[in-house]
């Protein structure tokens, strides 16, 4: 699709051509992109090295420059013309550059048998002799080194385009040009079919010779077209998942019978090599993570794929629902039919680790999750009636922009809304053990998502980014792991336990709604009357309407004894420390003695009566009697009466996750009860 864009391929060269490649070396207005041309002279009887220009490199000039890349990394191009560093060049590596299209590319070296054999081979193939002959001069680079001293601006280290521009009597040629020269009688490579032929007939030796001693390739079925005829076994692939270097690949075979394992045709291998910039172009990489979302449609056709490359060529990145929605703007017939090929690679060790795998991915599950998230941002989980305080999206500290439609489709899509909340990877094996890459499979392709298996992960995140010594606890992550959780269960992918369903309860759809109970959910304000039967509404009325009303609405945590205590007692630890933090001037407090990590059944029975001490102590200290939080208290006697600590099966990191919302819950009760008040019309300065 990418070299085809322009126009049909009709002319034998146009597969081996990878014109794609040059686009970081084309000029721009303010870049530093040159093109170094050699002009040879072969009009008389010995070739003369005409000088060396130096000048921009302009688009309308890359076609006539015949360039065909070979990977990055490698000494020379499959054509004469050759491509510099991306990070650009010196003079004396533009000087290498120019004397390599002689000394190696032309086979004066003796190392290129393929355009050897052209130039002894084809009529015309002493114009690659005279190149040779050049080649073979012992001071071919100083005299290249002159002629580029006064053009070259080598303060700059400009990206450079190198080639070889041939003066000739097309007279003399049994396949002449087809195209008049208008480089003052100079021809580019691009314009000469024996400089072709040498570059066509490299490219087909390194199909069958790269990394193999001897040449694999011989009679066979191309896997890809399904056509008999000559095959070889070396071909590169986009993604470099099959090379005789990864022996499972070719288990027991010598590279060079590898074309029995792996056998491609010459013009499969050619379009697949050309795709490499368009593949390149569909991936991004995240974490030492490369992931590809390759764009398709069933039964492509010329028309499809030309969809699919607006589509790309128009989407301001390459990224799943930019693709999606720059199709649905233009073609609708087309967006119906648009699938992705996602895949996820690790292979900075050396090897390659396939972690996730999606062939047949649609928008639909990842919009499925963004508006599901974007409810639970808006919904009673972050107001003040009942829930958390909800940080302006700057301070977002685990979400990022994760509060509108296309940042939710964004980060689900790329990976970040499963990085920022669950578990890092192995430090010690990051590369196959990266537990985040599951989550970004499943809300691709909508695989039902292990309720425990979700909390176990974000338990040990919290556990990473929890600082007893310091006092910090990660309350923004918590709060996005929650809003994370309840929109995969309205989503409906959380998969919960046979025996904790209400794991997978939305908040406000599994309550009896009726329209005289206070507590019923709805969009408005309560009235006064609701949190006190005569309208004088205390802090602490306050307080346990909100904490009342956030249980009831959450049937995960309602409608499970045990959860509930696990939450309530978080609570209660979340409010003791942030009265010891305000009022006592207290740095490490009872949360940072009890952090979520270490939280058992056991520890709950053992610390509650510590609490509830500590609780009368502080009330006495403020100058109330009985508790200080007794709304908390009511509720977590009631839990522990309905189901003791000490009786307790809740799976551990169950308990630790929901011990972790209370405490965050708990530290900012205070602060969310006058919100309320305030919105109310009831806070007074008393």
């Amino acid at each position: 699709m990418t070299e085809a864009a322009a126009g049909e391929i009709t002319d034998e060269f146009d597969l081996y051509y990878t014109p794609g490649e040059l686009d970081g070396f084309v000029s721009d207005a303010d870049e530093d992109r040159y093109l170094v041309t050699v002009n040879v002279d072969l009009t008389g009887e010995e070739p003369v090295l005409d000088g060396v220009t130096v000048e921009p490199l302009q688009p309308s000039e890359v076609e006539k420059l015949g360039f065909s890349s070979y990977p990055w990394g490698q000494p020379v191009d499959h054509s004469i013309t050759r491509r510099g560093s991306k990070k650009g060049s010196s003079l004396s590596t533009a000087v290498r550059y120019c004397r390599e299209c002689f000394e190696t590319w032309a086979n004066a070296n003796g190392k290129e048998p393929a355009v050897g054999r052209v130039a002894d081979e084809h009529s015309d193939g002493w114009i690659i002799h005279d190149l040779q002959t050049l080649g073979e001069r012992n001071d071919l680079d100083g005299e290249i080194e002159r002629y580029l001293e006064a053009n070259f601006p080598s303060e700059d280290s400009p990206k450079v385009v190198a080639t070889v521009a041939v003066k000739l009597d097309t007279g003399s040629l049994s396949n002449p040009p087809e195209e008049s020269p208008d480089n003052n009688g100079y021809y580019y490579p691009g314009q000469l079919p024996i400089l072709n032929e040498g570059m066509a007939a490299r490219k087909l030796h390194k199909l069958a010779t790269k990394n193999a001693d001897k040449p694999s390739k011989g009679e066979g079925t191309c896997m890809v077209t399904g056509e008999q005829g000559e095959v070889f076994g070396t071909v590169d692939d986009p993604l470099d998942f099959f090379t005789i270097q990864h022996s499972e690949k070719f288990a027991e075979l010598k590279p060079q019978r590898a074309w029995h394992s792996h056998p491609v045709s010459s013009q499969a291998a050619l379009l697949l090599q050309s795709g490499k910039s368009l593949v390149k172009d569909c991936s991004r990489t995240r974490d030492g993570l490369r992931v590809y979302a390759l764009p398709y449609v069933v039964d492509c056709g010329s028309k499809k794929a030309g969809w699919l490359y607006d589509a790309i060529e128009n989407a301001d990145a390459t990224t799943i629902p930019n693709v999606q929605e720059s199709a649905e703007k233009n073609n609708e017939e087309f967006a119906e039919e648009l699938r992705f090929y996602v895949i996820g690679v690790r292979n900075d060790s050396g090897d390659i680790n396939v972690l996730h795998e999606v062939p047949n991915a649609g928008i639909y599950w990842p919009r499925k999750v963004a508006d599901a998230h974007l409810e639970v941002l808006e919904g009673s989980t972050f107001d003040s009636v009942a829930g958390f305080r909800q940080p302006p999206e700057d301070d977002w500290r685990h979400v990022g922009e994760q509060t509108t439609r296309d940042g939710m489709l964004r980060a689900i899509t790329d990976g970040s809304y499963a990085r920022d909340t669950l578990a890092y990877p192995d430090a010690d094996d990051p590369t196959t053990t990266d537990p985040r890459e599951w989550l970004v499979a499943a809300m691709l392709t909508g695989e039902a998502i292990p309720a425990d298996k979700l909390l176990s992960q974000y338990v040990d995140r919290i556990a990473s980014d929890t600082d007893a010594s310091e006092g910090t606890f990660p309350t923004y992550l918590v709060l996005t792991q929650f809003a994370q959780f309840e929109a995969l269960a309205r989503a409906g992918l959380l998969d919960a336990p046979e025996d904790r369903p209400e794991l997978e309860a939305t908040s406000r759809t599994t309550m009896d709604q009726t329209t005289d109970d206070p507590l019923a959910p709805d969009e408005s304000l309560p009235h006064p009357n609701d949190l006190a039967p005569d309208g004088d509404v205390k802090h602490h009325h306050a307080r346990k309407y909100r904490l009342e009303r956030f249980l009831k609405e959450r049937s995960a945590i309602q409608n499970n004894q045990e959860r509930r205590g696990a939450f309530l007692f978080g609570v209660l630890v979340g409010q003791l420390a942030d009265h010891q933090s305000r009022e006592r001037d207290m740095n490490r407090t009872l949360r940072d003695q009890h952090p979520a990590d270490r939280m058992t059944s056991d520890r709950v029975q053992r610390v509650h009566s510590d609490l509830t001490q500590r609780s009368g102590v502080y009330a006495s200290e403020v100058g109330t009697s009985g508790q200080l939080f007794p709304e908390t208290e009511r509720l977590l006697m009631d839990a522990f009466a309905d189901a003791p600590p000490k009786s307790w099966t809740l799976p551990v990191d169950d308990l630790r996750f929901f011990y972790a919302l209370g405490l965050t819950y708990g530290a900012d009760a205070r602060n969310q009860a006058f919100q309320l008040m305030d919105e109310l019309g009831v806070l007074n300065d008393e």
